[in-house]
């Protein structure tokens, strides 16, 4: 059978294009931690955004989707992960980010943080992604004073959000991290519903802050030293009424802000309340009290009294 050369050099062309058209498939880099017989998963996302820069793709399918993927899978409170969902630009100020963060040994910090961390409180295995943050978020963490945002989207995940060009990030890493792995903790051991009541959103943040601060004590945290006593006495009596209510948008405003109610409200009185619960019931610890229902902790600390 004669083949023509026209053709198979067509063929080739063809092949050729699709594969560069496809491009090469990056995935997360990962590193493996044994922490007081638990296991941390440590991720970042290199190549991945270098590659969403170079070519500059579409963040949506070559970016958080990847994420998504990779954090969804049975995550109790999966609809956290769309925090991350806003598209950052593929710029210079994003490739500053990434060529500073690539110099970070997260795997260091995560086993120096959890060696602390987990002897009070044990857990599930946990998988930690580092990314960089979206600069155009960059005046609203000045306005608060941090450089990152992080979150647990379930049991045994975190997300942590770091822009490097602050200061203050080395100094709030250690403290976030603790937060985060207690939200996670929390999860795998009394999830129920996403749909928390503003009582019980509060008291699950008022948990994670007294745990961390127990082990890296924050005298300048944006939001737990925000608001004066008197302004946290009204936002509280704003609350009331439906703190123990689902389906409500209290817990957006005590988070975001609203009329009446500063940004971050829920850190603030979350904090006190445990606060005031641990000086009125020193005998019971963290590891106990991350299971006590919400409406026990607040009667015991006598914080409404």
């Amino acid at each position: 059978m004669k083949i023509s050369v026209s053709k198979v050099v067509i063929t080739f062309i063809l092949i050729f294009t699709f594969s560069c058209q496809k491009g090469t498939e990056y995935d997360f880099e990962r590193t493996i931690l044994k922490v007081n017989n638990q296991q941390f998963e440590v991720l970042t996302a290199w190549k991945i955004f270098e590659d969403y820069i170079k070519n500059r793709s579409d963040y949506n399918s070559n970016l958080f989707v990847k994420i998504k993927n990779e954090f969804n899978s049975c995550a109790e409170f999966s609809s956290l992960i769309d925090a991350i969902k806003q598209e950052i630009e593929p710029d210079n100020e994003l490739e500053k980010e990434i060529e500073i963060m690539k110099n970070l040994d997260f795997v260091s910090i995560v086993d120096t943080v959890y060696q602390k961390v987990t002897k009070e409180l044990p857990g599930p295995d946990t998988k930690i992604l580092f990314i960089p943050a979206n600069p155009a978020y960059r005046n609203i963490y000045r306005q608060y004073g941090v450089g990152l945002h992080a979150f647990s989207p379930g049991t045994g995940r975190i997300i942590v959000s770091l822009d490097p060009t602050f200061e203050n990030w080395q100094h709030m890493l250690p403290y976030t991290l603790a937060h985060e792995y207690h939200h996670s903790v929390w999860t795998s051991r009394n999830f129920e519903t996403a749909d928390l009541t503003p009582l019980e959103y509060i008291i699950l943040e008022g948990k994670a802050d007294s745990f961390a601060d127990e082990i890296y004590p924050i005298t300048d945290h944006p939001f737990i030293n925000k608001i004066e006593k008197i302004i946290e006495k009204r936002v509280w009596n704003l609350i009331k009424p439906e703190m123990n209510e689902r389906n409500t948008n209290i817990n957006d405003k005590i988070f975001y802000g609203a009329k009446d109610i500063p940004s971050g409200s829920v850190y603030a009185i979350g904090f006190n309340i445990i606060k005031s619960f641990k000086a009125n019931n020193p005998g019971i610890t963290d590891a106990e009290l991350i299971d006590m229902s919400p409406k026990e902790i607040l009667y015991l600390s006598k914080y409404d009294d």
